[in-house]
């Protein structure tokens, strides 16, 4: 018995890794946005708020925009934050789509108004990098929601939204430190960020069931030539 022609036609060594990979099998695609460049991400806005996006990050957005549209989505999920529910609303305008709120998006929370680490300063500032640097975990800033926290949150936000939308090509606008712990819960690490999220940048990973397959990290094909949210060139 010979096993079937892959459909649609394609590498046929996939056939063995649809079930691993969740190639083809009806998986919910959650492809995870971070906001668009805000005024928090370039120094203008240091205090603990919530800032707007900045007139580079309306182009990132736009962007962006354009390129979930061309590929197709069946829903849009935002945090309530304005950075990134002002991103979703380029994406809505693109694709017709409604925006839905889901509080528990929101970023992961780095410390307090009274422990606000955009505001140490000298030995204070360098021993805070040392220590997140060490322990490579949200407990490294004081005051801060912590690991085991953010962890369960993120874990169970991002459970919902596949089990509400199962089968379907998600967009989920969220935040930096968001998007870092989905990913190392799916990859079973301790650790809770791996690499530096771009502003506007796609992070797709598949669900079906328990299973999370990561597609795509921080792409930001879609930016070329636009500034980065720390300064650089995207």
């Amino acid at each position: 018995m010979t096993r079937p022609a892959p459909t649609p036609p394609g590498d046929p060594i996939a056939y063995y890794f649809r079930e691993a990979l969740l190639i083809g099998v009806g998986a919910t695609r959650l492809y995870l946005v971070r906001h668009a460049q805000a005024l928090s991400n370039t120094g203008e806005a240091r205090e603990w708020s919530d800032p707007p996006l900045t007139e580079v990050g309306r182009l990132q957005a736009q962007r962006l925009a354009e390129r979930l549209a061309r590929q197709g989505l069946d829903a849009i999920v935002s945090s309530p934050s304005r950075r990134a529910l002002e991103t979703a609303q380029f994406i809505a305008q693109a694709t017709g789509l409604p925006v839905q709120v889901e509080e528990d998006l929101h970023e992961v929370v780095m410390g307090s108004p009274e422990n606000d680490p955009r505001q140490l300063e000298g030995e204070a500032a360098r021993a805070l990098a040392r220590r997140l640097a060490r322990e490579m975990r949200w407990d490294a800033f004081p005051g801060s929601e912590g690991s085991r926290a953010a962890r369960a949150r993120v874990r169970a936000v991002m459970d919902r939204i596949a089990r509400r939308f199962r089968g379907q090509r998600v967009a989920v606008v969220t935040h930096f430190g968001f998007i870092q712990t989905y990913l190392a819960i799916a990859l079973g690490v301790r650790r809770d960020f791996l690499f530096y999220t771009f502003n506007a940048s796609i992070t797709s990973v598949r669900v079906k069931g328990r299973r999370r397959v990561i597609w795509r990290v921080n792409d930001i094909a879609h930016l070329d030539g636009l500034p980065s949210g720390f300064g650089g060139i995207s």
